[in-house]
């Protein structure tokens, strides 16, 4: 006597799969949430930076070759009036985040933690920062200097 075989169909296979619906379910559901993610990670959305814009000075208030000091968002920031211009610096030192100050007599800025030079356009001059001092985007307008400042948008875990 022949053995008969017994072949299972795919129908009988999902059932059998599926028997407990919410078994199915979940393993689908589990497997959609999966692939939007990988997809929503390999094609981020794009966001327009927004951007918090500040007075710093007036036109005329800094004289030329000077510098003067701001808090802004609890950060120190500096306004210098160059030749062609105001730039806004960070006053954060780009190699271990000291305080640099503003030395007046010597047009330069000045990080005593570890004697990092930066000229008056923020540039290294001398000692341990790897970057110059990081600019901001300046504007004048109507008499006055603005800078911009990027929002940072918050993750849940920051």
């Amino acid at each position: 006597m022949a053995e008969k075989e017994s072949r299972q169909s795919r129908r009988d296979f999902l059932q059998v799969f599926t028997r407990g619906a919410p078994l199915g379910l979940a393993l689908f559901g589990a497997a959609a949430v999966f692939v939007r993610n990988v997809l929503a990670y390999l094609f981020p959305e794009r966001k327009v930076k927004k951007y918090h814009r500040y007075l710093v000075a007036r036109e005329g208030e800094i004289p030329l070759g000077q510098a003067k000091r701001l808090i802004i968002g609890g950060k120190p920031v500096f306004v210098v009036h160059l030749e062609d211009g105001y730039k806004v610096f960070s006053g954060i030192c780009t190699h271990l985040g000291c305080i640099v100050r503003w030395e007046k007599e010597k047009e330069r800025f000045y990080c005593p933690c570890h004697k990092g030079v930066f000229n008056k356009r923020g540039e290294v001059v001398s000692g341990p920062p790897p970057e110059p001092l990081v600019p901001f985007r300046v504007e004048r307008e109507s008499g006055l200097v603005f800078m911009y400042v990027e929002e940072k948008i918050k993750g849940p875990w920051s």
